[in-house]
């Protein structure tokens, strides 16, 4: 298969595709998968701006424990309301609209949180621009595989889905690396013993902070809101200049037939109990691994770790989940990309182990110290994080012809249900931390007899290699 200025007949002897006949590929698809990446990175970024900086905003704004995972729990709120119409969106509309749409609401958010208002009308502007990020949450996190369907020839499918699929990861990086390195910790020498998020709103003498201290991370924090803001812009009106709907001709065969209809697609998703088993994996899996990661801050400030080096292992724990995912996505591709299952497996395995070893940590039943945390943290990003893109493939091959976006969007819905309800039970600051690692402990035992249950199927790559050439 050539590159823009060569095409290549799909079949051998040069029988012809039912619909064009041809198929080439497009070194703009790189441009594609940047912009569609980079989106997906600024709107996790900014959705979990606020975990790594939660004992400075905490102190500045008088927000307890609710009050965080309120903020958060709009990410999952709107992508269970608004996940299904964006799905009929990429369906009918295309990969141009849905992103635009994505955008439009990435950039109002962020532009609602810069918006000055009283100290104590802040949480509920914050909110407001919660909302609207969380709106634009659906279309960049589900649509990598088809983006990767729609532009990337069958032996690099696999790469540009893990791209796309872990972009978001790098984004939660970026927040844990941004938001500390701009929002300093708040100076406790002469605090309260009382933490900031365990207090109410009653009272400013309570946090144990002078006004001048106030005032200076007030403006952190509003020069990290206005960064944010830039950031979201510049990728928006990148996305407006050049984001086709999709390419002139098809990267592939089995990207040039039709797919179900939305209606059909969904109804077959339904009935196909191997892929509810699957979908139900990917759910579980990580909607707790993404409502855990939010908590972080606060779940290892719970065990002795500063805010700063909370944000340290959070961000290697998203940049070792993103170089997992590329690398054991490419394994796949190089592998002629019928191995997805053996890796899931492996990788959950691997998980399993890591969150043992955090469970025992966390509970302090084991002697431990910083860098053991570290470790463990980061090894848990590494492995869990992979799993992303593997689940995302392997659904979207079982589930051809139903188009990629309504395979994704349907289980990373599932996803965020689950989250969801983990971010509900974490309102409840009467529970602690604890039962957050448990949580993602059970998670991974859960999976398991899903994931030997599932009986892979590889529909798309069957049709693609039965048609290339020798």
């Amino acid at each position: 298969m050539m590159e823009d200025s060569e095409i290549t007949p799909l079949l051998r002897g040069g029988i012809r595709t039912p619909t064009t006949g041809i198929t080439k590929v497009y070194r703009r698809r790189w441009y594609i998968l940047f912009i569609f990446s980079m989106l997906a990175l600024v709107q996790t970024m900014v959705w979990n701006t606020w975990g790594p900086i939660a004992d400075t905003a905490g102190a500045v704004y008088g927000w307890t424990q609710s009050d965080f995972a309120m903020l958060n729990i709009w990410g999952s709120v709107t992508y269970v309301t608004s996940m299904f119409f964006y799905s009929w969106l990429m369906e009918s509309k295309g990969l141009r609209v849905a992103m635009l749409v994505s955008g439009v609401w990435l950039f109002l958010g962020t532009a609602i949180r810069c918006i000055p208002v009283p100290l104590e009308n802040t949480i509920w502007v914050m909110h407001v621009g919660q909302i609207g990020i969380g709106l634009s949450g659906p279309v960049v996190m589900a649509a990598s595989p088809a983006v990767s369907a729609a532009w990337f020839p069958p032996h690099q499918r696999t790469t540009a889905t893990a791209v796309g699929a872990i972009a978001p990861i790098v984004g939660v990086a970026m927040s844990f690396l941004i938001g500390p390195q701009l929002v300093h910790n708040v100076d406790t020498r002469n605090a309260s013993t009382v933490s900031p998020l365990n207090e109410s709103i009653q009272s400013n003498s309570h946090f144990g902070i002078s006004p001048e201290q106030k005032h200076k991370h007030m403006l952190e924090i509003n020069r990290l809101m206005y960064l944010e803001f830039a950031i979201s812009g510049v990728f928006f009106f990148a996305s407006i200049l050049y984001f086709p709907k999709r390419p002139p001709l098809p990267p592939s065969l089995s990207a040039s037939r039709q797919r179900q209809d939305f209606f059909a697609g969904f109804k077959a998703l339904c009935m196909n109990k191997q892929f509810m088993g699957l979908a139900l994996a990917y759910a579980i899996f990580t909607g707790v691994y993404i409502g855990w990661t939010t908590e972080l801050t606060l779940i290892l400030n719970s065990i002795g770790v500063d805010q700063d080096s909370a944000g340290w292992m959070g961000f290697s724990a998203s940049v070792a989940g993103f170089l997992g995912g590329l690398m054991f996505g490419r394994l796949v591709d190089l592998t002629g990309g019928k191995i997805m299952k053996l890796v899931l497996l492996s990788l959950t395995v691997a998980s399993l182990g890591i969150r043992v070893w955090i469970v025992l940590i966390c509970g302090k039943y084991i002697p431990f110290n910083t860098v053991d945390i570290g470790v463990s943290y980061i090894a848990t990003g590494f492995f869990g994080m992979s799993l992303t893109p593997l689940f995302f493939e392997i659904c979207a091959e079982g589930a051809y012809p139903v188009s990629e976006g309504s395979t994704t969007g349907f289980i990373t819905w599932l996803s965020n249900v689950v989250c969801l309800i983990f971010l509900l039970v974490a309102t409840v600051e009467s529970l602690g931390y604890a039962w957050m690692n448990w949580a993602m402990l059970g998670s991974a035992v859960l999976i398991i007899p899903l994931l030997l249950m599932y009986k892979d199927h590889y529909n798309r790559l069957e049709i693609d290699v039965a048609s290339s050439p020798e």
